[in-house]
């Protein structure tokens, strides 16, 4: 099995330069009704809001049947009467402050600085907030040597060759090492969240949500992803944080933002 994917060039990138935006306090909560667009099917409903101060272009969460669906505000207003009992609600904001200096490798943007996007940051974009009842329970990780990824007697060559699409297709969405401690989050059926250890080359520990009873593709995306990083000149002796470039510049491009690239 041969490992490696490419990237072919896009000349309507945007061109590096620095940005920066003060940012200002978080204002008091506006209550408003908000028509709100889902990612997944592109369906626009209208939602109660009574908990923040939106505008649109807001990334939101909300109560009801697609809850842990994100959603973008298309338009808010301040004039209404309704009936609570006929509509949900928003229930969560998503903070779009980015921060950070950033640099191309292949497809991905990364940032070796303290305040880039944190993973509990990136979590909020593309994930619901966490329940109080939600309860993990964790069994035996998997382990992959970055330099000899195919060694792993655990893989299925379909499940990795479905991970090479995903590695080709930027579903490794977010990838970061702070202290050791490695977090990504994989666009799937819906939005999984990976995490592991890295021990000097190797990724031990390995774990991710899915429901795929074996080493998923996933998991190999992410390491994948890290091999394919390496290569091309990540320092993985630095904690980093890596975003793949098309969620980037769609997230950038909503927030308030303190970059440098």
């Amino acid at each position: 099995m041969k490992i490696g994917f490419s990237v072919e060039s896009d000349e309507n990138r945007p061109e590096t330069s620095a940005v920066t935006i003060p940012v200002s306090d978080t204002p008091a909560a506006v209550r408003s009704l908000v028509q709100i667009r889902f990612e997944e099917d592109g369906r626009v409903l209208t939602y109660y809001n009574d908990l923040f101060s939106l505008s649109p272009g807001d990334r939101v969460f909300v109560s009801g049947k697609l809850a842990g669906k994100p959603g973008t505000v298309e338009s808010v207003t301040t004039r209404f009467k309704i009936n609570l009992a006929n509509y949900e609600k928003v229930i969560s904001l998503a903070s779009m402050e980015v921060a950070g200096t950033y640099e191309r490798i292949i497809d991905k943007m990364v940032s070796y600085d303290p305040n880039a996007i944190s993973p509990a940051t990136f979590r909020n974009w593309c994930k619901a907030p966490r329940s109080e009842d939600e309860e993990f329970v964790f069994g035996d990780g998997y382990e992959l040597d970055l330099s000899d990824i195919t060694a792993s007697e655990d893989i299925d060559k379909a499940v990795f060759d479905r991970a090479i699409d995903y590695c080709r297709n930027g579903n490794v969405a977010y990838l970061s090492i702070f202290g050791g401690i490695g977090t990504a989050f994989v666009k799937g059926t819906e939005w999984y969240e990976v995490n592991f250890r890295y021990d000097d080359g190797l990724l031990v520990e390995m774990y991710c949500e899915c429901p795929y009873p074996g080493l998923c593709k996933h998991l190999l995306a992410v390491a994948i992803t890290l091999e394919a990083l390496t290569k091309n000149g990540l320092n993985m002796e630095k904690d980093f944080v890596m975003v793949d470039d098309a969620y980037f510049w769609r997230f950038v491009s909503k927030g308030v933002k303190k970059i440098t690239l």
